[in-house]
């Protein structure tokens, strides 16, 4: 992330401006400043239109994401300025730029620590009469670290980011509202900022610049932008899926609109020129790639399902160095919990259930509030103690035990799966030659799964794996319950001649009214049974076998119909 926010924003500002330059013929002076101007990402653009499309970024792509476009502004501001100077200064001297950068960086990232550290530190401290003083707090606090910066020649700018991470990687009180009030500034301010933006812009200079906008637009998106990242990340841990997906993600926003008007302020007399420039090339990414992501992400195989959200809309607000964090987990049926009253649950002490999700409404916990299936409770207690109040209130039946074929090992899925299997996921019933080849090609596209099979051998072979897998016959809820069907986007019955594909479906059903079921169906009876809907793709060999041969045949009788003329 800090190479492609450094050298990466060198890299597409000098490869812009060489463009401009060589081949549009541009000044060299303005090339390069236009260049500079659109060197940096804008984050907000990114994830707002991710969020907007209801998908995430897997592993630690969002992460690379958010601290390059989080922390390259500073750099295309610095950028910008410099050159903005060099054109309007005739004394400048470019040897004085390089240590200034230095110190620059190096002041802006001391001073956003230590304010950083200093503010959590206030928060904890400071008693304010009203809620609503606290993000007047963090106003001042944003202001102060922003004038130090600038006071000892950092970049404040860069200060403020990360006084901000800093900060809110700890607990401080009132968070939840500071928090909060910042969202909405921030839209404010965005609102505020491209309507003052928009007053500058003279539609009529538009189609003038369109053509040559168009080509570096062009270039950037292609070429400049796609060379950076890989030049910045070809030692970096990611595969070539997920780099192409950085190269993509280089959307142009705020920043460098604001940033183009630096140059019309100090007076440059080709400003209007680049300001327009820069209009229409932001327009342009934001238009094309920003609109294309989604799709991008998907064929690149490198989306993920976004966060599930909340089922609580009560929130929990954490003050000061209050310990512990909340959890949410959904009770399934045939678990021990179902039934039992609260008083009778054995959960460790530090954890407590603060609320109970009903449906559509709430029940507040009292000792004699018996446990429904898919209830959700709302739990609060430390790390540990959360993890195993989980367990325990997942656990299967005592009665469990005697069940032929249950295994107190392998028929519960183990609380350590990672989280991301756990929603939006594919369930796949059966792992015979069938489920392996539906497994290999989910796993090819980085699609979670998790597989329920009747084989204990099967099942231990796929968890020495690594593989997410459950023991169990899934005509019964147990087996597709922990498999977390509820939170399942489709699920796949690879099982042959299965006596028992109705039971299972309603199963399934059951536990996630909405879940896609795709079956494979043997005969035409199971066909016939199964029926076809929104929700259920039966998939019958024998007529996909049928329909494989008449579409191989059609197609070598034209081939020779169209020979013989």
């Amino acid at each position: 992330g800090l190479l492609l926010s450094t050298v990466g924003v060198l890299l597409t500002a000098g490869l812009v401006g060489l463009f401009i330059w060589r081949v549009l013929g541009y000044a060299p002076s303005t090339a390069f400043l236009i260049g500079a101007i659109i060197s940096s990402t804008d984050a907000a653009a990114v994830f707002s239109l991710l969020r907007g499309r209801g998908i995430g970024l897997k592993g630690n792509l969002k992460s690379l994401l958010e601290l390059e476009s989080g922390s390259n502004d500073p750099v295309a501001i610095f950028l910008t300025l410099g050159l903005t100077q060099f054109l309007t200064i005739p004394e400048f001297q470019w040897p004085t730029l390089l240590p200034l950068f230095a110190l620059n960086m190096v002041a802006g990232c001391a001073i956003g620590l230590i304010m950083g550290t200093v503010a959590r530190a206030i928060f904890n401290r400071v008693r304010l009469d009203q809620e609503g003083l606290y993000p007047v707090l963090s106003l001042s606090l944003m202001l102060i670290t922003f004038g130090f910066a600038e006071l000892l020649q950092g970049n404040g700018f860069l200060a403020v980011y990360l006084c901000g991470v800093w900060l809110n990687r700890a607990d401080f009180t009132h968070k939840r509202a500071v928090v909060r009030f910042h969202d909405g500034m921030a839209w404010l301010m965005q609102i505020l900022m491209f309507v003052v933006l928009g007053l500058l812009v003279f539609p009529s200079q538009l189609p003038g610049v369109a053509l040559g906008a168009l080509m570096i637009s062009a270039f950037l998106i292609v070429v400049a932008r796609p060379a950076a990242v890989w030049i910045t990340l070809w030692r970096a841990p990611f595969d070539r899926n997920e780099k192409a997906l950085v190269a993509w993600t280089g959307l142009r926003g705020a920043v460098p609109i604001v940033l183009a008007t630096f140059p019309l302020m100090a007076g440059y007399e080709n400003s209007a020129l680049v300001f327009n420039v820069v209009f229409f090339i932001v327009l342009t990414s934001v238009v094309v790639q920003g609109s294309l992501l989604n799709s991008v992400a998907r064929w690149l195989r490198v989306d993920a399902p976004a966060a599930p959200q909340s089922a609580f809309r009560v929130e929990v607000e954490r003050r000061g160095y209050t310990q512990g964090d909340t959890r949410e987990v959904q009770v399934l049926p045939d678990t021990a919990t179902v039934g039992s009253r609260v008083v009778d649950l054995v959960l460790p002490e530090e954890v407590i259930i603060l609320l109970i999700g009903r449906g559509e409404r709430y029940v507040i916990p009292r000792g004699k509030t018996r446990i429904e299936a898919y209830d959700t409770l709302l739990l609060f207690g430390e790390g540990e103690s959360l993890r195993a109040a989980v367990e325990q209130i997942l656990a299967p039946p005592r009665h469990a035990a005697n069940i032929p074929g249950f295994d107190a090992e392998l028929s519960v899925l183990p609380v350590s799966v990672d989280e991301w299997l756990l929603s939006q996921q594919v369930v796949l019933v059966g792992y015979g030659r069938v489920g392996t080849w539906v497994r290999e090609a989910l796993e090819a596209r980085k699609i979670p799964c998790i597989i329920v099979d009747r084989d204990r051998e099967v099942v231990q072979q796929l968890r020495d794996e690594g593989a997410a897998a459950v023991l169990g016959d899934a005509a019964s809820p147990m087996p597709l319950a922990q498999a977390h069907v509820a939170r399942a986007a489709v699920l796949v019955i690879a099982l042959p001649a299965e006596p028992n594909l109705r039971q299972i479906v309603d199963s399934a059903r059951g536990l996630n009214p909405g879940i896609t079921i795709v079956v494979r169906a043997e005969t035409d009876s199971d066909f016939a049974l199964l029926g076809e809907g929104k929700d259920l793709k039966p998939i019958c060999g024998d007529r996909e076998m049928a329909e494989g041969l008449i579409r191989e045949t059609i197609g070598v009788m034209r081939a020779r119909a169209q020979e013989r003329g």
